[in-house]
Parts: structure tokens; C-alpha cells; sequence
């Protein structure tokens, strides 16, 4: 699975401790302009930053830390594009221009080396980022695009069927409220099997209940990433 094969990003801490990565690094705020940890929950990745522009618009170095300890510094030579943890945070792919190289995080030492001629699909699994796995991960073929197709043609038919007077609640029968910002007459709604087809739905408040609301108007539906809060 797609998920087990790349490292995903992720949180080490709870909102009530409300503690960034770089106190668990030990290093101090703004030292890095992007800190992430690995899988195995002790590698942390640290790309310098120490409140210098320079080094924010063309980072050159990366850190790695365990147990509040610079272990090793990479310094690949180039602006670094970008990169991410490899093999449950035992390795880190940098990636600088139309280079790729495959980092030990223990020992700072380059163990594969691999260079982009034409399709990015050629790249060696460690270099591609998490979207161009996904997007191999996709099936393809003249039985899927028939499957897609019926797919998006129901999915048009039932936001169709979306209209001024109906209430909120009818609304999210099929949609599902979006992340950012939004009021009580207005927000932008998603739908159900799928969270980057979207609406813009406005409303007219009907008392205390929320869901009694009348949608005034809605948008034609579009396709945009997710927004988060």
C-alpha cells in the first residue's frame, strides 16, 4: 500500500501541550524553516533556517536530530527543492534540481544517486514524492475511464439536483462541510465520496435551528484540493 511504501508527515504531540517539533529537537524557535519527524517517532528533519533570508529562499542544509541531538547535517551542494523520510526515517531523499540522492540519517553519507531524464515515472521508488506515488497508484485502462465516467455522471446529477429553497439539512444529505473560513450564510460545502468536488452554497437563517436554514443560492461544482483549518 501506498501508505506503508512512503513516510507520511506527522504530529508527535497534543494540542494541549501545544509543543513544536523544534523543542523536541532541542533547538531553539526559528532555527528551521520546516521541521518534520519520521514514522519511527525519534528522527526529526530540521531544514536551516536561523531567521536569515538567504538561507529561507535557497535552504542548503538539512538536519537530522534524535533524542534532542544533531546526529548529522546534509549539505547536498545545491538549493534543495525538496525532500522527505525514507525507510521509516532510517534514510532521507533529498531532492535538488533535476538530482535525487538517497541519505543514511545516522551517518549523513549519500547511498544512491539518481538523475531525472524525461518522465519522472523512471525515478527509483525513494525519489518520488507522495503525489507521483499516488498518481501511479491509480488504475488505468478502457474499463476504468467507463467506471469514472458513469461515476462523475451520478455525482453531476445528484449536485444538480441541489436548489434555492431547500433547507441545509437537504444539502448535506449528499455534501459535507469544507475547511476554512466560512459564516452561517455562506460556506463551501464538499461532496460526500469525494472531498475535492465543491459547492459555494448561500443561505437565508430560519431561527434557532441551523439546519432549517434556506439555501438562497449554490454554485456549479468545481474541483479544488482540500483547505484545511
Amino acid at each position: 500500500m501506498l501508505a506503508c511504501r512512503f513516510v507520511a508527515l506527522i504530529a508527535l504531540v497534543s494540542c494541549a501541550e501545544a509543543q513544536t517539533i523544534e523543542a523536541l529537537m532541542g533547538v531553539g524557535e526559528g532555527h528551521c524553516s520546516v521541521a518534520l519527524g519520521a514514522l519511527d517517532g525519534k528522527t526529526f528533519a530540521c531544514q536551516v533556517w536561523d531567521h536569515d533570508r538567504g538561507q529561507f529562499d535557497h535552504p542548503a542544509v538539512l538536519e537530522i536530530y534524535r533524542d534532542q541531538r544533531r546526529v548529522t547535517a546534509i549539505k547536498p551542494g545545491e538549493v534543495i527543492a525538496e525532500w522527505h523520510f525514507w525507510n521509516n526515517g532510517e534514510q532521507i531523499s533529498v531532492h535538488t534540481a533535476n538530482t535525487y540522492r538517497l541519505y543514511d540519517t545516522t551517518t549523513g553519507k549519500q547511498i544512491a544517486l539518481a538523475v531525472l531524464a524525461g518522465n519522472a515515472s523512471n525515478l527509483p521508488v525513494w525519489a518520488k514524492d507522495r503525489s507521483e506515488l499516488e498518481d501511479e497508484s491509480v488504475p488505468e485502462g478502457p474499463s476504468y475511464v467507463q467506471q469514472r465516467t458513469l461515476w462523475i455522471a451520478k455525482v453531476l446529477r445528484q449536485i444538480e439536483a441541489i436548489g434555492p429553497g431547500m433547507t441545509r439539512s437537504d444539502l448535506e444529505s449528499i455534501m459535507t462541510t469544507e475547511g476554512g473560513i466560512s459564516t452561517r450564510e455562506q460556506r463551501t460545502y464538499v461532496y460526500k465520496g469525494c472531498p475535492y468536488i465543491k459547492v459555494d452554497a448561500v443561505f437565508a437563517p430560519k431561527g434557532a435551528n441551523i439546519e432549517d436554514d434556506v439555501l438562497v443560492s449554490v454554485s456549479r461544482p468545481y474541483l479544488q484540493f482540500s483547505v484545511m483549518d
